[in-house]
């Protein structure tokens, strides 16, 4: 194999690497919670608190089978932008019928759609400029890259 074959080997496993530990614990953080919720039951919850100072987040409460749930979510997703939301309102909440402290404001295939495209640009793009900046600031780095 040529030099420039073997540099673009080691610059995309390196890249590659990079993008799993990246997109790995991006995608743990939310994912899994939306996607059980997938296969959730609809239910009709109430706004108790809006924090606009809080990344705008919505507290909420809803009920199944007596027993009184709540939780804080993001608006929009089924439900009203965060400017139109007061307390009080009625808003869209999905849970876990297994276990009804699992839950979610909005409909989760809004949610899994909003949360790919971040997670995805991060793990392209964040591992080629550390490898730009690995290999600008540590000569070493690069001439064992480019060999």
């Amino acid at each position: 194999m040529g030099v420039r074959v073997t540099a673009l080997i080691k610059i995309l496993m390196l890249w590659f690497v990079g993008a799993l530990a990246i997109a790995t614990p991006l995608y743990r953080l939310n994912m899994p919670h939306f996607l059980q919720l997938r296969q959730g039951l609809r239910s009709n919850g109430v706004v108790t608190g809006l924090e606009p100072a809080n990344h705008q987040a919505v507290r909420y409460k809803f009920d199944v089978s007596g027993n009184e749930y709540s939780g804080v979510g993001r608006a929009g997703y089924g439900n009203s932008e965060f400017c139109c939301l007061s307390v009080g309102q009625n808003v869209i909440v999905y849970y876990d019928p297994a276990d009804p402290s699992k839950s979610c404001l909005g409909i989760p295939e809004k949610l899994i759609k909003n949360e790919i495209p971040p997670i995805l640009l991060a793990g392209i793009v964040f591992p080629v400029f550390a490898l730009a900046g690995w290999s600008y600031r540590y000569p070493p780095f690069r001439r064992w890259l480019l060999r």
